[in-house]
This record gives structure tokens, C-alpha cells and sequence, in this order.
């Protein structure tokens, strides 16, 4: 698990780096969301920890730029000075933490590993999910959506039978056996 940080302050950088290098994580550290959008391979697992003021870009800005290039990764968000609508907008966007500075330690871990059980429930997904032929996939998609059978068979144009074969496959392949536990994957 790779922990990319943005901070812009010297000596916070040092500080969480310390910390965080102290407690066995793999730091990548930037002083601007400039240097971490150029990074040419955001490496996966990993989760964001940015400060909300950056020179170049607020967090809740770049946090929406990775979301635009399809890039989901967990997103802790630190701040020494925010409003209450961009805490509110960085939770909108799916952000795990929001801690205002100076912030409890425990807290920051606490919401690390948060990340982390996040993080690698979407990777396990995303492994389970390349299981899935292509039609499967579809399937899945539409389930997750809250398609019924009937809705299945009306919006793929395939029969009753064809529907519960592909429902079938898609749960046994995603190692699932109700529909609930087929959409808490995707939560």
C-alpha cells in the first residue's frame, strides 16, 4: 500500500512523513498537486493524504481531476483552515477523512486504515470483476442498479432462462450467494 502525500508546509511534510515512514507505510510525498497530477502511473493500492490549501490547486479540486480521469483512490483530506463547504464537498466527492489542524495522530491512522479496507475491497473487486465475460459484466452492472428479472430480460432482449443462467454465473464468479452481498461489493 503506497500512501501519496501533498503537503505544502516543510515542516508538516517532514512531520507526517516521519510518522507515517515510523509506522511501516510507503510514502511518496509531493509539494503540489501539479508534481502528483504528472506523476505518470498512480501506483495501486494507495490512498491520498492532502492538505485542502495548496499552492497550485485546493485538495477538493485535484480530488475532482482524479475522479474525472477515472482514477478512485481513497482520499484523506487535512486543513489547517477550511470552510464548511469544502469539508462538505470533499465528503460529497467520497472523501474518507476530513481532519482540521492540529489534528489527534490517532485520528489520521485511524482514517488510514479506513483507506485501507477501502482501497483493498475495490482492488479485490476489481479482480473478481475480470472474471466476468463482457455480457456478465453487464449483467452485473444492471443488478447492481436494481434491475429484476423482468427488467433484465426487457432491457437486454434475452429470455427468463438466459437471465437466471447469467445471475447465476456472475454470483458464483464474484463468490457471492444473495444479491445483497452482490451489491455490498460494490459499496
Amino acid at each position: 500500500m503506497i500512501i501519496y502525500l501533498i503537503e505544502d508546509d516543510p515542516s508538516q511534510l517532514e512531520s507526517l512523513e516521519s510518522l507515517l515512514n515510523f509506522k511501516g507505510y510507503v510514502i511518496k510525498s509531493y509539494k503540489n498537486a501539479k508534481d502528483f497530477l504528472n506523476t505518470k502511473n498512480i501506483e495501486r493500492p494507495s490512498i491520498l493524504i492532502s492538505d485542502v490549501h495548496l499552492p497550485d490547486h485546493s485538495g477538493v479540486q485535484l480530488h475532482k481531476e482524479l475522479l474525472t480521469r477515472g482514477i478512485d483512490i481513497p482520499v484523506i483530506f487535512i486543513s489547517g483552515e477550511s470552510t464548511i463547504q469544502q469539508s462538505i464537498d470533499a465528503m460529497k466527492q467520497g472523501a474518507i477523512e476530513f481532519l482540521v489542524k492540529p489534528f489527534d495522530i490517532n485520528d489520521l491512522l485511524n482514517g488510514i486504515d479506513r483507506s485501507i479496507n477501502v482501497e483493498t475491497k475495490r482492488m479485490n473487486l476489481n479482480l473478481l470483476l475480470k472474471r466476468l465475460s463482457p455480457r456478465e459484466n453487464e449483467v452485473y452492472k444492471l443488478l447492481i442498479e436494481g434491475l429484476n428479472n423482468s427488467e433484465l430480460v426487457s432491457k437486454l432482449n434475452l429470455s427468463l432462462p438466459t437471465i437466471k443462467q447469467y445471475k447465476s454465473e456472475v454470483m458464483r464468479k464474484l463468490e457471492v450467494k444473495t444479491l445483497f452481498e452482490l451489491i455490498g461489493l460494490s459499496k
